[in-house]
Formats: structure tokens, C-alpha cells, sequence
């Protein structure tokens, strides 16, 4: 698995702040339904929501890695989101996340979201990459370094 293989920095997504995981959904659903990649946003964000109701998708060091099924997605698709100020995850190391790694296929896809999950953990674990991002301003930044950092643990 390689991000440069599944990111564009079309898929990238920066804001300031938000007050819960909610609001960054709902928001982050209309981002992907203004970028043609989903059709029901309603849809998606009650199952990202759902999907964090579960247990938090936060893995610790400001990161966190939603991941959801849906017919709304016609092939693997790897986005990333920075918030700038970050957002209660209700992660198990009790910090904000910064940098949120999302994942989303449909139910073909299993495989590759646990090769994904492996990888951004692992990537997050062994990098700096959240404190490298979060001074960045632009979507092309965010990718660039995540790329260059990537390449550290290859």
C-alpha cells in the first residue's frame, strides 16, 4: 500500500476548527458530494457518525482513520482532512486530532481498507507527520509532505 497510489490532492480537505466529529462529517460529506464522489451526503455522514459511535477512529499522536462501506463509493477512495485546531475524537491518549485519514469503498474493498489501516497507523506511529502538517495552508502542501514523509518508512 502506498498513499501515492490512492491520494490526490483533490481529495484533501483543510479547515480551522470544529466543535465535534459531527459537524466536521456533515461537512466533510458535502465536500466529497461537491467533488462529484458521492451523490447522498446524508448518507455518508450518518455512517461515518455511526461508525465513530462505535469506538473512536482516533489512533493516537493527533491522527485518526475513519473508515466506512458504501454503495455511494464505485472504487477505493483515500482522502485526507486537516483541521487545523483540531477536534475532540475521544481518542484513548485524550488529545485532539489534526490529521484524519478517510477511508471509503464499498464491500469489495475489506481488504484494502485493512492493508490502509495497517499502513497510516504504522505511518503515523513511526513519522512526525501531524506536527509537519499542521502549519501547512494548502491542500498540495499536505499531499507533498505526506509523500515525502511516506517515503521515510518504505
Amino acid at each position: 500500500m502506498n498513499f501515492k497510489n490512492f491520494l490526490n490532492k483533490e481529495n484533501i480537505f483543510v479547515s480551522d476548527y470544529y466543535e465535534d466529529t459531527d459537524s466536521f462529517y456533515a461537512d466533510f460529506a458535502l465536500f466529497l458530494k461537491e467533488k462529484g464522489i458521492i451523490k447522498d451526503k446524508k448518507k455518508v455522514k450518518r455512517l461515518f457518525i455511526k461508525r465513530e459511535n462505535i469506538q473512536s477512529t482516533a489512533i493516537g499522536k493527533g491522527a485518526a482513520a475513519p473508515h466506512i462501506f458504501s454503495d455511494e463509493f464505485s472504487k477505493f477512495i483515500l482522502s485526507i482532512a486537516l483541521i487545523k485546531n483540531g477536534v475532540d475524537f475521544k481518542a484513548p491518549d485524550g488529545g485532539k486530532v489534526f490529521l484524519i485519514f478517510l477511508i471509503m469503498s464499498d464491500e469489495k474493498d475489506v481488504g484494502m481498507h485493512l492493508k490502509t489501516l495497517a499502513h497510516i497507523a504504522r505511518f503515523v506511529k513511526t513519522t512526525d507527520i501531524v506536527n509537519c502538517v499542521k502549519e501547512t495552508k494548502h491542500a498540495e502542501e499536505i499531499f507533498k509532505t505526506i509523500l515525502k514523509k511516506e517515503k521515510l518508512i518504505q
